[in-house]
């Protein structure tokens, strides 16, 4: 059972550090910049519309960025599932044995 423990605590603390790692920190520290620079002065609707613009093309850049790191995280968590299951699998057969 201890094994099994900390297999899943494994794949816990995993599952974390690859959801902090996706993270967009540099959008919302820009989205923060923004926001300050909003309030600092009075902006003109074309500096709106270009500051939407650029952020949405960012967005749609950094979100395009993931879809690999996603396939790759579920793959790994596949393998991982697949490693588990055959150790549980020769586990339980060698006890029979």
């Amino acid at each position: 059972m201890v094994p099994c423990f900390y297999s899943q605590l494994r794949y816990i603390k995993e599952a974390e550090e690859i959801r902090l790692a996706m993270q967009p920190l540099d959008l919302i520290k820009r989205v923060r910049e923004i926001e300050q620079e909003g309030t600092g002065g009075q902006e003109t609707e074309q500096q709106k519309q270009n500051t939407a613009v650029d952020l949405s093309k960012r967005l749609k850049d950094f979100a395009s960025s993931l879809k690999p790191l996603e396939e790759w995280r579920k793959r790994k968590m596949e393998r991982a599932r697949q490693r588990d299951l055959e150790k549980t699998g020769g586990l339980s057969s060698s006890k029979t044995s």
